[in-house]
């Protein structure tokens, strides 16, 4: 089980540290809602790597995990307020499709979706039991990766 769920953590922080290096290599947009999303978007990255370094036994677990995932959660519980009208620019990865209203529920229970399993993980690292860790961090990358399936763009 340990070995299963090691392998899909796997996969997912290799997708989310892709995404991070993917940003990374963005300079300022020109538009300052999109380059403070971008910004808020490496550092969840960020900090889901952190907690993937844990989760695939390349790091010890410590208080500073606590922090990271409470990053994640912060960035979680403000991501809709990240994705203003206006903020689509060609160097986002946003697809246009956020901002419609034809999909505007869809992306909302994306957001809550994130929001929920980024408060499970912070439970789950507070308590430090590894399985719990591994799990919770695998549901908040499921809920990244269903959002950037629908609303990112590939990455060029």
């Amino acid at each position: 089980m340990k070995m299963k769920i090691a392998r899909s953590l796997a996969v997912i922080l290799t997708g989310a540290l892709l995404f991070s290096g993917g940003v990374m290599a963005n300079d300022s947009t020109g538009n300052a809602d999109a380059d403070h999303r971008i910004a808020e978007m490496k550092k969840l990255g960020a900090n889901m790597g952190a907690l993937g370094k844990f989760a695939k036994g390349e790091v010890a677990y410590s208080d500073a995990l606590i922090g990271n995932a409470k990053e994640v959660a912060a960035i979680a519980d403000n991501l809709a307020s990240l994705f203003p009208e206006g903020s689509g620019v060609e160097a986002s990865r946003a697809k246009p499709e956020i901002w419609s209203a034809e999909h505007k529920a869809e992306f909302d229970a994306d957001i809550a979706r994130l929001q929920a399993a980024s408060d499970q993980l912070v439970v789950a690292v507070e308590s430090g039991n590894a399985d719990a860790i591994g799990a919770a961090l695998k549901e908040t990358g499921g809920a990244c990766g269903t959002c950037h399936k629908q609303f990112r763009k590939p990455k060029d």
